[in-house]
């Protein structure tokens, strides 16, 4: 993902998932010029709010079942930073740097909208330590998705604080300390303005941003390395026919049968037309279903991921806060829309079909290396010496590991909903646990399309590349270029681990 681009924040034009993939690789950050005026106008609601004596939940009361405790005004700074103190309790790894930075961006676009009654130098603030690279330390482990990410997104603001920990020109130091280096004021909250950085979806709707950005590379990283597949096998081109998926017209399975006939177009190892009945026997009129039914299965994946990428945009272009302020009308509303049930059931969803590209490959994969059905190569594509040497015998084993690993993993995390915070967060989403979850899915999803690729490549290597396609013949020298071939057996991890790290550039030369 480039990082080369200014990202201009200016709702109400949308904050993208490409915008945030940009950001999230280190791309500057900039904000609209209306994003002040629209802050101002909302910050000065609050301050009216505040002098009228009007109840507003988190300016003037506590927080969640203690909403009916009543917080002076001369208590307000105080309550506000004990707030952001006892929620910055993560626990466990931290989030790596590109899942922090798009969470900022996130929740600097949702503030930016001025229905949070933040100041301007809030956001202000959040973006200058985004674009100095004060990174705050966000444990993976806190949120239930219920009121947002209420626990990562205190460590965003404790460190704006100057408090906690950030990571900073490669070392993780003081967020105090940063930040005087980077030349950044620390924040002193008025108003609700640290239950404002904290309320909301910013961490997992930015995870789920990521990771649909990645599964959209992989699912056509793993088409490529389907099409290799079958050019060697010498599957049928029949199943891939435009007019059988014109008569089941699900986009994604058209999408995928034309990059898989774009893939094989002028092959001359693809099975020609079945002849007529001569005899008891024929040869086969279809292939399996790894073979036969990529389109069928893939293309259900892309669809699925279409349906994930259109709900994380209408989040990451919303406001995920609670009340909400509507400073034209002089109205603040008090809802729920901090809750983050429409991210976790899409990541949900998403995370069975990443498990599904995982399967699938490890399928093909089965069926290379098995003597039995690939057809004529050698068992697990050992070149020589068989017994002696064992191929692809233990990098099996670790795709086949992996898809039991997703088995576990894609089970549905909003399953899980337990009652919390003295039973006021009664029912949660649990979406920060899917988005972790569906984090690893996709890295186990990359792994086995690379062992994928990488099988594929060695058995094309075995039956000669003559007569394969243009579209394979690049996919073959993409693999080629990281990977050497196994003239001799030697440990594969790091291989397969390189392929992985590349699948969005091998898609890009299938497309």
């Amino acid at each position: 993902m480039s990082a080369d681009a200014l990202v201009v924040l200016a709702p109400p034009a949308p904050l993208t998932l490409e915008d945030l993939g940009r950001i999230a690789a280190g791309a500057r950050v900039a904000l609209g010029p209306q994003v002040a005026q629209r802050c101002a106008a909302s910050a000065q609601q609050v301050a009216a709010l505040l002098r009228a004596g009007r109840v507003v939940y988190g300016l003037n009361t506590g927080c969640g079942p203690l909403c009916e405790r009543v917080v002076a005004a001369d208590e307000n700074a105080a309550f506000q930073r004990n707030l952001v103190r006892s929620h910055a309790s993560g626990l466990g790894p931290a989030h790596p740097q590109p899942v922090v930075r798009a969470t900022m961006a996130a929740r600097a676009f949702s503030l930016a909208q001025g229905r949070s009654g933040v100041r301007p130098v809030v956001i202000e603030t959040l973006v200058a330590a985004l674009n100095a690279g004060v990174h705050p330390v966000i444990p993976e482990t806190g949120s239930v998705g219920a009121s947002g990410d209420l626990v990562e997104l205190a460590h965003v603001a404790s460190a704006l604080m100057g408090e906690g920990s950030v990571e900073y020109r490669g070392a993780r130091r003081p967020a105090g300390e940063a930040l005087a280096a980077a030349g950044i004021a620390p924040l002193v909250y008025e108003g609700r303005e640290a239950l404002a950085l904290m309320n909301g979806t910013a961490c997992e709707t930015a995870q789920a941003a990521l990771v649909v950005l990645g599964a959209e590379a992989l699912v056509a990283a793993a088409e490529a390395a389907a099409a290799l597949a079958i050019e060697v096998l010498g599957g049928s081109p029949e199943a891939f026919d435009a007019r059988v998926h014109a008569a089941r017209p699900h986009p994604g399975q058209a999408a995928a049968a034309a990059h898989l006939r774009a893939l094989l177009a002028g092959s001359q190892r693809l099975r020609p037309e079945v002849p007529c009945v001569t005899g008891e026997r024929v040869p086969p009129v279809q292939d399996a279903y790894t073979l036969r039914c990529v389109p069928q299965v893939l293309g259900a994946v892309r669809d699925t991921i279409a349906h994930v990428r259109s709900v994380v945009a209408i989040e990451l272009a919303s406001v995920t806060d609670n009340p909400t302020f509507f400073p034209e009308e002089d109205v603040v509303l008090h809802a729920g829309n901090f809750h983050g049930q429409p991210v976790a059931l899409a990541v949900d969803h998403l995370k069975v079909a990443l498990a599904e590209v995982a399967l699938f490959s490890e399928r093909r994969l089965a069926r290379l290396l098995d003597p039995a059905h690939n057809a004529g190569l050698p068992p697990f594509l050992i070149r020589d010496r068989a017994g002696v040497r064992s191929g692809l015998m233990g990098l099996q084993y670790c795709a086949s590991s992996t898809v039991a690993d997703d088995a576990v993993l894609a089970h549905p995390a909003t399953l899980g909903s337990v009652p919390t915070n003295a039973n006021n967060q009664d029912v949660v989403g649990m979406g920060a646990v899917g988005v972790r979850q569906a984090r690893r899915l996709l890295e186990n999803a990359r792994r086995v399309v690379a062992i994928e690729l990488l099988a594929a490549a060695e058995a094309a290597d075995l039956v000669g590349l003559e007569g394969f396609a243009p579209g394979t013949r690049a996919v073959h020298a993409a693999v080629r270029e990281r990977v050497a071939p196994l003239e001799a057996d030697r440990p594969l991890g790091a291989d397969v681990e390189r392929l992985a790290a590349a699948l969005e550039d091998i898609a890009t030369v299938a497309a």
